[in-house]
């Protein structure tokens, strides 16, 4: 009844569109003809759209799909909005690499409207794509795309890039961005590494000249200043000390020992230098092959010539004075397990496990919410089926569990809010 109301609302008003605002979320068919309806699978044949272009009574907009293609790694590709945000189904993630006119034939019905920090944050996505180099663009004028610069952007200026960490009605306040990455000391975003200076901080004019290049959702956020405290915590707790991994002399030592005025080391490699019979050792879950040539280094030497790479977890050294204790053979076998398991966990450590970060089970292939963690114990909840809630215990190099994504802040609350709810109705009916 509802959508024969519309249809004829429509021929009322001229058999056109141009009801339709920017951020209106619609149900559309995807075919215009017979012809093109044949070539669809059925099921497939109406979807979500989102309009994001109103321009001399035509309207455009960009489908919704709630399976992403998994060959398209950049994130600027598609947008994520969750299904009880917007009262869908499936969560469900809008392509932002093309847009599409739409006809008065395509139209169904009016499903909700983008929420204004959703809207806000699609434009951005676009008018970086625009400006990217990725093969594949929309077909919008940056002129549609008025957005408002935020916290998590990543804006461009002089050649240097910058992140916006808080702002004002006048500045913008930021960590200056490296261009030289060095894995050990970035993060790792959804597949992209990014090095953040924060010993820097640049205070920019909101009104300058600048252009905003790369942009980051509140999910991404938390994660990215959890990985500042954890720098800033290493930088207060490092120093020379056993478990400390240095570089010294253009070569890389492991302390092992330490007296008054000396360390013992013995000499680490890369674990991806090509080495046979050695032994790897685990320093801040990373791994490093040995051969146990042990040395002795003067501290005062050490302490003028050298830089502290990272330390060792007292769990870590413990594992890496077990197998120094070990006969050569045995030590070998022992740290090819270690490492074998540790590849299991896949690029994320299970530290990275907290709440708001989506999991894979790689076990059943389905995926799972962290809702709280107590120490290596998780709290889990199917995202598709909400009475699917468990707690898990983490331990590294032993896990099902594979990194997926971060969910935004707002969809979080309304997970936390469904599930309070079903536990609320269990106490009424199981007490």
């Amino acid at each position: 009844m509802l959508r024969e109301f519309i249809r004829k609302l429509i021929e009322v008003r001229g058999n056109d569109l141009s009801f339709l605002n920017v951020g209106d979320i619609i149900w559309a068919k995807r075919y215009k003809t017979e012809e093109e309806k044949n070539k669809i699978k059925k099921g497939h044949q109406e979807s979500p759209y989102v309009i994001i272009k109103k321009e001399n009574g035509k309207v455009y907009a960009l489908e919704c799909t709630s399976n992403p293609h998994e060959e398209v790694e950049w994130k600027m590709a598609y947008y994520p909005i969750g299904r009880f945000n917007y009262n869908m189904s499936k969560n469900t993630y809008i392509n932002c690499t093309k847009t599409y006119r739409l006809q008065e034939i395509q139209f169904v019905e009016i499903i909700g409207h983008l929420k204004e920090n959703d809207l806000n944050s699609v434009k951005k996505q676009l008018y970086i794509l625009l400006n990217s180099r990725y093969k594949i663009k929309p077909y919008i004028e940056k002129k549609y795309l008025d957005y408002k610069i935020s916290v998590g952007d990543v804006i461009e200026q002089n050649d240097i890039r910058y992140y916006i960490h808080s702002l004002n009605k006048r500045y913008l306040y930021c960590y200056p961005l490296k261009k030289v990455i060095n894995k050990h000391n970035s993060i790792l975003i959804n597949n992209t590494y990014y090095n953040f200076d924060f010993t820097h901080e640049e205070k920019i004019k909101i009104k300058s000249q600048y252009d905003l290049v790369d942009t980051f959702n509140s999910g991404e956020i938390v994660i990215i200043n959890k990985f500042k405290e954890k720098l800033e915590q290493n930088k207060e707790s490092k120093s020379l000390r056993i478990g400390a991994l240095i570089d010294y002399n253009a070569k890389m030592y492991y302390v092992y020992d330490e007296k008054e005025d000396y360390l013992y080391a013995y000499q680490v490699y890369s674990n991806d230098a090509l080495m046979y019979n050695t032994t790897s050792i685990q320093v801040k879950k990373g791994f490093y092959k040995t051969y146990f040539s042990q040395v002795v280094l003067r501290k005062d030497k050490v302490i003028e010539n050298s830089k502290i790479r990272r330390c060792a977890s007292r769990e870590e050294i413990l594992k890496n004075a077990k197998l120094l204790s070990m006969p050569k053979k045995m030590r070998i076998e022992e740290s090819k397990g270690m490492t074998k398991k540790a590849q299991l966990t896949g690029q994320r450590s299970i530290e990275d496990f907290v709440p708001m970060t989506i999991l894979k089970n790689e076990n059943n292939q389905k995926y799972y919410l962290v809702i709280n963690r107590e120490g290596n114990v998780i709290e889990v909840v199917n995202i598709n089926e909400m009475n699917d809630t468990y707690s898990f215990l983490l331990e590294e190099g032993n896990c099902p569990f594979k990194y997926y994504r971060i969910l935004s802040k707002e969809e979080f609350d309304i997970y936390i809010n469904k599930i309070n709810e079903l536990k609320e109705m269990a106490k009424k009916f199981f007490g």
